[in-house]
């Protein structure tokens, strides 16, 4: 028996069954391509989150705390930073603001962090240049909505337990910070060179600590 005359005895056995025939088909066509569309969607999603990882920490790697790392860890630190990885420390706690002159407290986010950080990524200021002086200078950078709360401007001086700083400009975008704890507080942003003239961190002080590293 010929391939034609299979072809011919295949088609005509299939007169009864093509609409069914044709529907299955279309099935599997359409239930392919709709797992390649979700495949390739999902493809797309991690692939993004990959290549903005490091924007979205601002750093390689993060080690968190709620307490000081003990010295094993800064003995660490200070190792890797000799063999070229660099690292950043920023410690986040709560605090009442004092807006001068106006005088108006609120209790704010305050998130002290040391030179280098992000590793990946800027921090958004108006204005622009200003998050550069913030290491130099008794600078805050805070919430917009923050000066609203206080009546407060660009200029005027925020304290913050017993020292006082100059609000030297608003905060838009910061990586590594979803913005969850503005509903807390307004953020403030300091170097943490300030932190022993605030005074704010004793014993029993709750704060949390992070470690931000750059890997090669």
């Amino acid at each position: 028996m010929t391939v034609q005359t299979l072809l011919r005895l295949a088609w005509r056995e299939s007169r009864t069954a093509r609409r069914r025939l044709a529907l299955y088909m279309s099935s599997i066509a359409f239930g392919v391509a709709a797992l390649v569309a979700i495949d390739s969607f999902a493809g797309n999603v991690t692939r993004s989150i990959r290549d903005q990882s490091r924007t979205l920490l601002g750093g390689d790697l993060s080690l968190q705390a709620r307490a000081k790392f003990p010295a094993v860890i800064d003995t660490l630190t200070d190792s890797l930073r000799t063999a070229g990885v660099p690292a950043s420390r920023v410690t986040t706690f709560a605090s009442m603001a004092l807006a001068e002159p106006s005088g108006g407290t609120r209790l704010v986010q305050v998130r002290a962090v040391s030179p280098g950080y992000p590793f990946y990524g800027a921090i958004e200021t108006v204005p622009a240049n200003g998050w550069s002086q913030v290491h130099d200078d008794t600078l805050v950078f805070v919430d917009a909505s923050l000066l609203i709360a206080l009546d407060a401007k660009v200029g005027d001086r925020l304290k913050l337990g017993q020292q006082p700083f100059t609000i030297g400009g608003t905060l838009g975008n910061v990586p590594g910070d979803a913005g969850i704890t503005a509903v807390i507080g307004p953020r403030v942003y300091v170097s943490d060179r300030w932190l022993p003239q605030m005074g704010l961190l004793s014993f029993g002080s709750r704060a949390e600590y992070e470690l931000v590293l750059k890997l090669p």
